[in-house]
């Protein structure tokens, strides 16, 4: 028996074309149904599997048992608005948004009772994007973070957290603003790191890169818009983020200044002790 009837993905990208073949490939749903804002997106999903028939009007999300918002953040607070005429009572409506605490709240405003909004977010993911990146195998092995309020129905919560295993996730809970926080300092600054790393090397350099700096700065590639809209919406967070770690980039300046080796290596060797740990 199926997870979920009829399954509806907005938009098709590189996590939503690989959420809907990894729904297939793991029979979670009897039917997917896509929307997205280009065609040549939609015949490409077609083609790859992921959804079995799509629009580029919400009309389409009649009747779905879940829905999966897969878009930047605040397009996904903008869509809360503009699917709810189509979403029938009872439905599960998620998202894959990298902020929560804004999503939400936004939800709880705008969606009629009888509805129940369940926070996602798949850690999963590349730098790369679009529908043609997309695989079925994305989620193998990633975490999911669900982030469900005290208003939602356990029954769907545990529904939900079934279909994120069946595509391959490992899933946890957290408290929207805790996932916040914890995202900010693990996913959030690395990118803005990668960014500004990037950012701080004349572009003379780059001919001259090894694999320390392509590895560290892999995640620079990403999609700007993307992390425009992450870095606004927990902006709070992100900025205590980078407040900490200007704090250790400060102390390896004052150290290297100094010429205090000894100090240096005893910091750098329990840094190391402390990413080893790292699973």
């Amino acid at each position: 028996m199926k997870l979920f009837n009829r399954i509806g993905i907005v938009g098709l990208g590189l996590i939503g074309g690989s959420l809907g073949m990894a729904i297939r490939k793991n029979a979670v749903g009897s039917e997917i149904v896509g929307v997205t804002r280009k065609k040549r997106t939609l015949d490409a999903a077609l083609k790859l599997g992921a959804i079995d028939c799509g629009s580029l009007d919400f009309k389409i999300l009649s009747n779905c048992d879940l829905i999966i918002l897969a878009t930047p953040v605040k397009t996904i607070i903008e869509l809360l608005g503009q699917i709810k005429p189509y979403i029938k009572r009872g439905a599960v409506i998620s998202d894959v948004g990298s902020t929560k605490f804004e999503i939400v709240k936004a939800a709880q405003r705008t969606l009629p009772k009888g509805i129940d909004f369940i926070g996602s977010h798949p850690l999963a993911g590349s730098e790369k994007r679009g529908i043609d990146n997309a695989t079925a195998e994305l989620f193998n092995d990633s975490l999911c973070i669900l982030t469900p309020a005290k208003v939602n129905i356990q029954a769907n919560t545990r529904k939900l957290k079934l279909f994120w295993k069946k595509v391959g996730a490992k899933v946890k809970i957290l408290e929207p603003k805790t996932h916040d926080r914890i995202i900010a300092a693990t996913s959030h600054l690395p990118h803005l790191a990668a960014f500004g790393l990037i950012g701080s090397l004349p572009e003379s350099y780059l001919g001259y890169a090894g694999s320390g700096l392509r590895d560290t700065t892999r995640i620079a590639s990403s999609d700007p818009l993307l992390w425009t809209e992450i870095f606004l919406t927990n902006r709070q967070a992100i900025l205590k983020s980078i407040k900490a770690f200007q704090k250790q980039i400060c102390e390896f300046s004052i150290l290297i200044r100094k010429k205090d080796g000894r100090r240096l290596f005893t910091r750098i060797r329990n840094i190391k002790s402390k990413r080893d740990k790292l699973v």
